[in-house]
């Protein structure tokens, strides 16, 4: 779990990330480019390199909970859903 843990919370960071450049201040609640000054994945990777690290930090996330089946659906919904969250 602790795996699964690590990567879906740098997921979550860069989603974050992705968000606050790309999202829509409607959905995220707050305005776009609040951290245009703070290293951030984004400005590390660009767009496309965070968007890619992200995807595969939660399949990476979904692939430690093999060993778990079927009772680690809801975990495997919760990496799902951060890869595409829009706020």
């Amino acid at each position: 779990l602790a795996a699964y843990a690590k990567n879906l919370g740098l997921a979550f960071q860069i989603v974050d990330d992705l968000l606050d450049v790309e999202g829509d201040p409607a959905e995220t609640g707050k305005p776009k480019l609040t951290d245009a000054r703070k290293t951030t994945f984004v400005s590390f990777s660009g767009v496309d390199g965070a968007r890619q690290l992200a995807r595969e930090l939660c399949l990476t996330a979904n692939s430690a909970l093999e060993g778990f089946g079927g009772k680690a659906g809801k975990l495997r919904a919760l990496a799902d859903f951060v890869a595409t969250r829009k706020s």
